[in-house]
């Protein structure tokens, strides 16, 4: 009876496939985690009204280009509205030209006190041109303050 023993090459490559596919996966999670901007212009409203409320710099910095100087401007809209969950939110899109559009953001937050306060703010956002939300390189970004 005949041993047969396992092709050393074949096992090389098998190891070097395994290694090969997670180093992939690897790369890709890290570059998932780490891109700034969002898929759609709602995805900035959202993600930029839930870090106000968590008053979270570092993640309404990953809305923004990543050479944004907007350090001053993310500090004093956190100090305005930050802090407070923002109850019965409402979003709404208008359309005032054919390349901007006005995200309407409406509701309420109990301030420290535990009087109800109104929320009231406007996000542009512009396919063209100037604005607070804007497309490039098919992902979008929030801008403020000092823009390269």
């Amino acid at each position: 009876m005949q041993v047969r023993t396992p092709n050393k090459f074949s096992y090389w490559r098998s190891i070097f496939a395994i290694v090969l596919i997670a180093i992939v996966f690897s790369l890709q999670s890290c570059g998932a985690h780490n891109k700034h901007g969002a898929a759609t212009p709602e995805r900035i409203v959202e993600q930029y009204l839930v870090a106000l409320e968590d008053r979270n710099e570092t993640s309404i910095l990953r809305l923004m280009p990543e050479k944004s100087l907007a350090s001053k401007e993310i500090k004093a809209n956190i100090a305005r509205f930050g802090g407070h969950k923002i109850q019965n939110r409402q979003i709404k899109y208008t359309k005032s030209k054919p390349t901007l559009w006005i995200a309407k953001v409406e509701g309420f937050y109990i301030n420290p006190t535990g009087i109800r306060r109104k929320f009231d703010d406007s996000i542009a956002i512009e396919y063209q041109s100037k604005g607070q939300v804007k497309l490039y390189s098919g992902r979008w970004y929030l801008l403020l303050g000092n823009r390269r």
